[in-house]
């Protein structure tokens, strides 16, 4: 197979050729600092002069030369015009034309190498955006502007990206991207970054080594050899992208319907006792939660498989210097800094996962941790829960690591006592050797007070599988492996509400208007010794009224007081706040109270919060005859019916 059949063979039929050296017309930019206009103007003030450019462009005005400099329609009249008022212009298409000439030769080049390969092709300037729609080939200029400014790369950068944009889920098309700059391979790099481009589908040239002899067909020809993989790629991280952005969307939804009165519950029942604070917590939950999201995309799995097609043949790496893998490396094995550097409301200063270093130079004091050493770093072992717990943790587990240069002698053997990477300072890479055999501890005080002087760095965190994957080497099967709080169970219900009628043997429904129900959740903590009944908001102000409406006269004498209790805005507000606590599991009917705020919380979470009694919690499913399980001081029945 020749040479032009592999690249047809690659799907690579048709080119575009994208320079302004293409324009037919010059831009005002391009001109506006030409001195060449000052003598034109004034030339044009008067008489003769003044009526043959008035001809041309009936608004002339010599007087609003600045004006006219950058008026784009002026502009392109005179320049139609050059061959009648050539006289007038002097110099002041010179470099334009010149520098248009200089770029035609390079053109001529590629318009020559696209015809021997046998690739259709067009032409465009500036505005090439429509004319790439369906090509398979774009070789572009750099620069699109003959000032060859910032401004110009830019505007091939916007255009290019909207050419991709456009063409969604077809193939994208291979590009070429070329300059008369020596510095091209250098700008080509932040251009290729620029337009989201691999670079198996990018190349770049120097224009004036398009006269080399078969370089541009070899450079099309090797973007043609791995074409369909690069393909592959690029549709797996454009597939991704779009659904991670729908998955923030369904996250969001999701998120939305955890409101103020969840994350209260959240606090009291859970995170008070982990002492950790609501916004740490939080953090790690909607990551999760925004995961989950992704991995329920059908459509990224399958893009994900079909780069298991990708063959083994490696296109070359022509823009080799911003690779940088290590980067990616250590974005899977570390918490963004940032992230870490976030508040957990723990005492402890440190937390499981994270590796501490010395400070920039090395910590010279013989009786620190790191011993005058400034080769070494620890990775906390402790357990997650043991930090976040106040007074559960006294001394902290450290596992010691020795830093090894990362350089061509270093040993890159893949070991579970060792990281691959690690930044420390100003960005200087290591590996870490581990050393299990050697622990270490740090007090509450030490660590505290050296991190504040700064004497000892925070320099990592690593991600919990990856922490855990350390820990398990350390430990094996021995001690807990500290995980993420989990969020309180919870259960929707629905309800009747009734009191002990007044008449013996008889209950008294709580009436609400037609379609309203008394709906909610039962939380239950990590202990699951108790469970609190809270209610939905949207049956709290129906709720209120015919509870403060319900005539005590036709409530059991026994039950009075606490319908009394209920009877009350602050209290039926409680309801729909803190609910109602009552011994967790439920067999046919427990006592339940109003949870009183007021009180001083218990110090662990398998004790039920402070409680006010006020009436009884019926299971309705379990229980078919409500009335066998009640009394006349029963208090409010409330008869729940769990979805």
């Amino acid at each position: 197979m020749n040479i032009i059949e592999k690249i047809r063979s690659s799907g690579i039929e048709s080119a575009i050729i994208v320079d302004d050296g293409y324009d037919d017309i010059p831009q005002v930019d391009e001109l506006a600092e030409e001195d060449a206009w000052d003598s034109f103007f004034d030339d044009s003030l008067y008489g003769e002069n003044f009526s043959r450019i008035k001809e041309i462009y009936s608004d002339f005005n010599p007087s609003d030369r600045e004006e006219l400099k950058w008026d784009q329609e002026f502009v392109t009249k005179i320049w139609n015009s050059r061959e009648s008022i050539g006289d007038l212009l002097g110099d002041l298409f010179y470099s334009y034309e010149n520098k248009k000439g200089e770029i035609s030769k390079y053109l001529k080049k590629v318009e020559s190498t696209l015809s021997d390969l046998q690739i259709e092709y067009t032409t465009c300037g500036r505005d090439f955006v429509d004319a790439s729609k369906n090509v398979d080939l774009i070789i572009i200029d750099l620069f699109l502007g003959i000032q060859q400014t910032d401004n110009d790369r830019k505007f091939t950068v916007e255009r290019l990206k909207q050419v991709i944009e456009m063409r969604g889920n077809t193939p994208l098309p291979s590009i070429v991207l070329m300059s008369q700059v020596s510095s091209i391979t250098e700008l080509a790099k932040g251009f290729r970054m620029d337009a989201k481009l691999y670079a198996s589908s990018f190349r770049h040239v120097k224009k004036g080594e398009l006269s080399k002899t078969g370089l541009l067909a070899e450079i099309i020809l090797t973007l043609a050899t791995h074409r369909s993989d690069s393909q592959l790629l690029s549709g797996f991280v454009e597939t991704w992208e779009r659904n991670a952005i729908n998955a923030v969307k369904s996250a969001a939804l999701a998120l939305r319907k955890v409101d103020i009165d969840d994350l209260l519950y959240i606090r009291n029942m859970l995170l008070r006792f982990e002492g950790v604070n609501t916004s740490s917590y939080l953090l790690d939950v909607y990551d999760r939660i925004l995961q989950y999201e992704i991995e329920d995309c059908q459509d990224v799995l399958n893009a994900a498989l079909a780069i298991d097609e990708i063959s083994q043949d490696a296109p070359p790496l022509m823009i080799s210097n911003d690779r940088d893998t290590y980067s990616i490396i250590e974005k899977t094995l570390y918490v963004n800094l940032t992230r870490r550097l976030h508040s957990s409301g723990a005492q402890w200063p440190i937390t499981f996962g994270d590796v501490l270093g010395c400070v920039e130079g090395g910590n010279k004091d013989e009786q620190s941790i790191f011993g005058g050493r400034t080769d070494l770093v620890f990775f906390v072992a402790s357990p997650e829960c043991d930090f976040i717990r106040e007074g559960g943790l006294k001394t902290a587990l450290l596992v010691p690591g020795r830093l090894v240069d990362i350089n061509p002698g270093s040993k890159f053997k893949i070991r579970a006592q060792n990281t691959p990477v690690i930044t420390i300072g100003d960005n200087e890479r290591f590996q870490v050797e581990w050393d299990f055999s050697d622990l270490r501890t740090i007090s509450l005080e030490y660590a505290v007070s050296n991190i504040e002087t700064g004497c000892i760095n925070i320099i990592a965190k690593f991600r919990e599988g990856v922490a855990l994957s350390l820990r398990q080497e350390l430990l094996n099967n021995i001690g807990r492996i500290g995980e993420p709080a989990p969020v309180p169970r919870s259960m929707w219900f629905k309800a009747v509400i009734y009191f002990p009628s007044s008449n013996k043997g008889y209950l008294h429904k709580v009436e609400l208007a037609d379609g309203i129900e008394v709906t909610g959740n039962i939380l239950i903590p990590r202990s699951g010794s108790y469970a609190l009944m809270v209610f939905d908001s949207n049956c709290e102000d129906d709720l209120r009224a015919a509870l403060l409406e319900l005539d005590p006269d036709k409530v059991s004498s026994k039950s009075r007081n606490n319908l009394n209790t209920l009877k009350d805005v602050e209290n039926i507000r409680k309801l729909f706040r803190t609910g109602l606590v009552f011994d967790f599991p439920l067999t046919d009917c427990k006592a339940a109270g109003l949870v009183d705020v007021e009180k001083q919380a218990p110090s662990s979470d398998d004790k039920k919060p402070p409680n006010t009694k006020v009436g009884t919690i019926v299971d309705g499913k379990s229980c078919s005859d409500i009335k066998s399980v009640v009394s006349d001081k029963s208090g409010v029945v409330v008869v729940m019916y769990v979805d």
